[in-house]
């Protein structure tokens, strides 16, 4: 996903970033080399928290892809594109995509919103 760096702050030693993006801004933690401000770069999204329906994970009527936050909650709606018996799950953000873990039953072609209390940005450097 192509974001673009607002503003970059180091919180207890672990760097935070504000971007914005097509879908909207939030921020989120930065895995890597200290970005620049101003500057674009492509990255991919980590969600390390398990997703369950009803608590951070609800079905929505909006089909659009947004970033944003509420307060401090990140949020994504995206399509759910695919969901193994596992839990393992694929969501659509645009042209992109995020690997994600529900346990519980959500039918995949679903737009979903996802709320979160942290993501993390890899810069993959293209």
């Amino acid at each position: 996903m192509r974001i673009e760096i607002e503003k970059t702050n180091i919180v207890h030693g672990n760097c935070k970033v504000h971007f914005s993006t097509e879908y909207g801004k939030a921020v989120a933690y930065w895995n890597g080399e200290l970005p620049e401000e101003g500057k674009a770069y492509i990255v991919e999204i980590e969600i390390e928290e398990i997703l369950v329906l009803g608590e951070n994970l609800e079905i929505c009527d909006e089909y659009q892809f947004r970033i944003g936050m509420e307060k401090e909650t990140i949020y994504l709606t995206g399509y759910l594109e695919s969901i193994e018996e596992d839990g393992y799950a694929i969501l659509r953000l645009g042209e992109s995509i995020i690997s994600l873990e529900i346990k519980s039953p959500v039918p995949s072609g679903s737009f979903v919103k996802i709320l979160l209390d942290k993501i993390t940005l890899f810069d993959v450097k293209y």
